[in-house]
């Protein structure tokens, strides 16, 4: 196994994605407990949800929210005892497959949220940072994510 070096610039830049990541993640986890009632995690659930129709099955849940099945089996259950913002159905056609649906409350419960999410984003993040930069740091950040796929092949050398 090779020892990689890191130069300075890499690892400024890669420290600088992990405070910026990790203290926007904390102030919009906050606002959304405190202003809808439910956590970052749990807004992404019914955001996917959203986004895909209004619903998914199980396995491409969890590729999407970047989590293991078993815990995007947690949250849904979570979310489906919480409140009824999601339930899950089984499908007639493959008794093996399960589908994650965002139910009428469910989607009241994004529409709350989605002010709480915009105002956050834009204070702690896109007011910050000009167009141009917002394109680039959308560029560089999808070029990263391309490069680190979420599944269990992926090996760095360790």
């Amino acid at each position: 196994m090779a020892t990689r070096t890191m130069s300075t610039d890499q690892l400024g830049a890669w420290r600088a994605l992990y405070r910026a990541d990790t203290l926007l993640f904390a102030h919009l986890d906050q606002a959304l407990r405190r202003s809808a009632g439910m956590g970052y995690f749990e807004h992404e659930v019914l955001r996917v949800l959203d986004q895909a129709g209004g619903r998914l099955r199980m396995a491409p849940l969890a590729k999407e929210l970047m989590i293991s099945r078993s815990g995007g089996t947690r949250l849904v259950a979570k979310l489906e005892d919480k409140d009824g913002w999601v339930v899950r159905k089984s499908s007639p056609d493959d008794r093996r497959a399960t589908w994650a649906e965002l139910t009428p409350d469910g989607r009241k419960a994004l529409e709350t949220a989605q002010p709480v999410v915009e105002a956050v984003v834009s204070t702690f993040f896109a007011d910050h940072v000009s167009g141009e930069d917002l394109r680039r740091a959308a560029r560089i950040l999808d070029l990263l994510a391309d490069a680190n796929p979420n599944d269990d092949g992926f090996d760095c050398g360790f």
